[in-house]
């Protein structure tokens, strides 16, 4: 098949959005008093009753992965939790956005909705595998497990869109900032739904949040992921743009009691039919546990 075809599958393709539609939402209240969206089914049938906590990368819209979480929904009991740049977060000026921040709202999350450590899996990806690696550094979290979907040690934005967004107004930036971002990405992601699901993203942004968090772009996780002790799976892509596969794999070489598994693409991962493949992926990994 060729990616004409496949493309043309993709644009063609409605998601079912099972897990998005049904799922409970819950504001969860933060230490320095940001609220924080999570939403979640416990339907999961797995037969040691494991739940996962899944962290999407930074500003990802749930079109990104509405198949897969389907796919882990017949499984596991699922909590998706919205990180503070999102639109959905709950946040003033006041409150902080830095690393340090982040990773205390993956230990706050992981306590408000009383997660039990021994029975719940971590699921991340791009930035929001550094928050979570920062949060094990501290020892703030022991999950059972990590799966870390296109990690690196250095979130990969747009320097000067992040300078932009640092040092301009929100209120005039707004739509720069999706404008200028959106041809950032068609810079760097070659045509086709990635770059689709990339511009989606960015035409979401709210230039307040970013600005919030526009320092974890200059963070380096070397030492945090040196530090991280948990089972970890670290999950590279061969065809992927923006989280090059050879990044992944410095990350495995970090991360002492780390798996590596390589997989074909994006599409793979989060649309079907691969997100069926890459779910039994998953669960083979987590059986072994």
């Amino acid at each position: 098949m060729n990616s004409k075809k496949k493309e043309q599958l993709e644009d063609d393709y409605t998601q079912e959005e099972l897990f998005y539609k049904e799922a409970e939402r819950v504001y969860v209240p933060m230490s320095d008093g940001a609220e924080l969206l999570t939403y979640f089914t416990k339907k999961g049938n797995h037969p040691k009753g494991y739940e996962i906590l899944f962290i999407p990368g930074y500003s990802s819209v749930p079109m990104s992965w509405n198949d897969l979480w389907d796919c882990l929904n017949e499984h596991f009991n699922l909590y998706v939790f919205e990180t503070r740049e999102k639109i959905t977060s709950k946040v003033k000026w006041k409150h902080k956005g830095d690393m340090n921040r982040s990773g205390l709202d993956v230990k706050e999350v992981f306590e408000g909705l009383k997660l039990d450590p021994k029975k719940t899996i971590i699921y991340c990806a791009c930035s929001s595998a550094l928050y979570v690696a920062r949060a094990l550094a501290e020892e703030w979290i022991k999950p059972l497990a990590v799966i870390m979907v296109g990690a690196v040690r250095t979130p990969k934005l747009p320097t000067k869109l992040v300078f932009l967004t640092h040092f301009t107004p929100s209120f005039v930036i707004n739509g720069l900032l999706r404008v200028i971002g959106k041809i950032w990405i068609s810079t760097v992601i070659k045509e086709g739904v990635q770059r689709e699901r990339y511009k989606q993203y960015i035409g979401t942004a709210s230039a307040m949040r970013w600005k919030k968090t526009s320092s974890i772009t200059w963070w380096d996780g070397t030492e945090d992921f040196k530090k991280i002790d948990t089972p970890t799976l670290i999950v590279g892509a061969v065809e992927e743009d923006l989280h090059e596969d050879n990044e992944s794999q410095i990350c495995v070489d970090l991360v002492s009691t780390s798996e590596y598994l390589q997989v074909p693409s994006f599409l793979y991962m989060h649309h079907l039919p691969g997100a069926v493949e890459f779910t039994k992926q998953m669960i083979e990994y987590i059986d072994k546990l």
